[in-house]
């Protein structure tokens, strides 16, 4: 019986990451059982690494996978949990719609990146609904391998995806009435361009990992003050 994204849609509402044909998505490789394939599905899911699931396993005593089946399995998932993510995303839109905040949208912004860092290949981003915190757009950029879309810096894709996912969300009728991200001018000019009317907000943590820095920057810079005084 093969993996069906239903099946997927309801490990995720009942919260819990448990495949009831795990077995089925090993590729045929007889080599590992199905108690070997749940691990590896739940760390997949999680967004971890081999090299994650390899130390974990090897620490627990329990039996792992190879990275060529760990590639595999990678492969063979990918569709389904792309529609799973499209399915969830679509649920939280119909959310926001159903408490009538479509057209008085707040939102917030982050793009995040396989490795961190101006020379990662592979980057995501994703809009969140702010009052609840569930994704309602994502997207992803990568350099290398099956699907590359991306040529330009890791900076350059976060502006990319910021707009692409506003475009989304304008297409589909949002209006994003104020937005919560990082202090990244090109977010703010693409966020004005999109919705000219909106506010942009910066996000209290990222304004305080620089607020030592910015208190510098005024300390440095010098100003003249000339006074003009005339007689009454």
């Amino acid at each position: 019986m093969p993996l069906e994204s239903d099946s997927l849609r309801s490990c995720v509402s009942s919260g819990a990451v448990h495949f009831q044909h795990a077995d089925k998505l090993c590729m045929h490789e007889s080599r590992c059982s199905w108690h070997q394939w749940y691990p590896v599905i739940s760390f997949l899911i999680c967004g971890h690494l081999h090299a994650d699931y390899n130390r974990l396993s090897g620490l627990l005593g329990l039996p792992s996978c190879s990275s060529t089946q760990w590639g595999r399995m990678v492969k063979r998932l990918e569709e389904h949990v792309t529609h799973l993510a499209e399915w969830s995303c679509g649920q939280v839109r119909r959310e926001i719609a159903d408490r009538g905040d479509a057209d008085q949208w707040m939102a917030s912004f982050d793009g995040f990146y396989l490795t961190r860092g101006h020379y990662s290949n592979n980057s995501s981003a994703t809009l969140h609904d702010y009052l609840t915190g569930k994704i309602a757009y994502f997207c992803h950029r990568t350099k290398r391998g099956p699907g590359h879309n991306w040529s330009g810096t890791s900076g350059g894709a976060e502006a990319d995806m910021f707009d692409e996912l506003l475009g989304k969300a304008k297409g589909d009728g949002m209006v994003v009435k104020e937005i919560v991200t990082d202090k990244d001018t090109s977010i703010n000019s693409i966020f004005c361009r999109h919705y000219p009317e909106g506010i942009v907000t910066y996000c209290a943590n990222h304004c305080a990992k620089t607020l030592h820095k910015d208190l510098e920057k005024i300390k440095r810079n010098t100003c003249e003050v000339i006074l003009h005084l005339s007689e009454p």
